[in-house]
């Protein structure tokens, strides 16, 4: 499977180093020729000796130990591939700031070939803003992440910042130097607006309709369209720094307006939002006071809003048009129903009664259903894997 293959793997200071005497058998069974390099802290995770064993390799921690003319961390880059797992928030930012004060980082520097990064950290520091910014930043360069998993922390937490496990991390290994992997398909030359967020509408200048949507999966649409090169437009209900073109709107009707006015230029279109179905029939310019009577009620009147995914399908053009659909019950059942009523090419179907996935979450787990009825079911994931598994059916 990896016969000749020659994998550097680097191991930085967390308590998951331990997993890693797992991952190296891994690749060791599959025919690879593996050498490790440590930063100092790694080794108070496990030991040098463990790691030479394993890998029937010398391990390296300091610059300047090979007896070579070349310096390690330019004799190191001799590899297919760059494996960093785990990966601590510290080495992170480093990389992404191509900042070298230790053989791990500079050899990371002079490093060509793919690299396959898997965090992990306590969730807080997961997510940090400047950690997220920092992830974001490597891969919008081409980097694999293999995002955490939610789990058991070793502070104690159940939450995300579990690095995935050594199978998954082989997994991914094996894909990406198959050449199947997201990061190696080239959208270049493709058009792509994907919308994400809950639409908000008004009821007055301080209330609003508008539901539990995070924007999450469309983001991560958005990376990852961006990184396989495709030219993306993000119509979003909140602004987003990425490598794309980003419109902000906030009703569903601005929203409508947004992705008419681009559709004709797409090669695709993704409806990741969680559109509101309605609206009330007058805006109030002030806001509506509460009513004196203990049982005195507010009466809305609401009234539909556009149906951007159905009139977008009817239109004439080149665009793969992609719906999603959040159902708490039957969800086969009702989005084959959906994909029938609005006439688009696909529907990515998730069960929002389930607590461990969906709105606000960092997982997913979803059916993509196409036009013909065909389902493709792609398993809990966190939504960065997913949206490249989606994109991937799509292309």
């Amino acid at each position: 499977m990896l016969n000749g293959k020659k994998i550097l793997l680097g191991i930085t200071g967390g308590i998951a180093a331990y997993k890693i005497c797992s991952l190296i058998r891994l690749y060791k069974k599959a025919g690879a020729d593996v050498r490790v390099v440590v930063t100092p802290n790694a080794l108070k995770f496990v030991t040098k000796l463990t790691l030479q064993t394993l890998s029937n390799n010398d391990v390296y921690v300091e610059q300047f130990d090979i007896d070579e003319y070349k310096p390690e961390h330019i004799a190191l880059t001799e590899a297919d591939i760059f494996v960093i797992a785990p990966a601590t928030a510290n080495t992170i930012g480093k990389i992404s700031n191509g900042i070298c004060d230790n053989l791990l980082t500079t050899t990371a520097c002079a490093f060509k070939n793919p690299f396959l990064i898997a965090p992990a950290m306590n969730n807080n520091m997961w997510e940090n803003t400047f950690v997220q910014e920092n992830i974001k930043k490597l891969e919008n360069n081409g980097y694999n992440i293999i995002y955490p998993s939610e789990g058991f922390l070793a502070c104690g937490s159940n939450a995300v910042g579990r690095m995935r496990e050594p199978e998954e991390i082989f997994e991914k290994t094996v894909e990406i130097l198959s050449g199947n992997s997201a990061v190696d398909k080239n959208l270049s030359g493709k058009k792509i607006l994907i919308t994400a967020g809950g639409t908000r509408e008004k009821i007055d200048p301080v209330r609003y309709i508008t539901n539990n949507s995070s924007g999450k999966m469309g983001i991560a649409l958005a990376n990852n369209a961006s990184r396989m090169g495709a030219d993306v437009t993000l119509v979003s209900t909140f602004g987003v720094e990425g490598d794309f073109k980003n419109i902000v709107t906030e009703t569903a009707q601005e929203m409508e307006k947004a992705v008419k006015e681009n559709l004709p230029e797409q090669d695709c279109v993704i409806m990741a939002a969680a559109v509101s179905d309605y609206r009330t029939k007058e805006y109030s310019e002030q806001k509506i006071k509460k009513g004196s009577g203990e049982d005195e009620g507010l009466t809305l009147e609401l009234v539909k809003n556009p149906d951007i995914l159905k009139e977008i399908s009817a239109v004439d053009t080149k665009a793969t048009i992609v719906g999603f659909c959040a159902e708490s019950e039957n969800l086969i059942e009702n989005a084959k129903t959906k994909i029938k009523a609005k006439g688009c090419d696909y529907i990515v179907a998730n069960d929002i009664s389930r607590r461990d996935i969906g709105f606000n979450s960092d997982e997913n787990e979803v059916y993509i259903i196409d036009k013909n009825l065909n389902i493709n079911h792609i398993e809990k994931d966190t939504k960065e894997n997913i949206a490249e598994k989606i994109l991937e059916n799509i292309f």
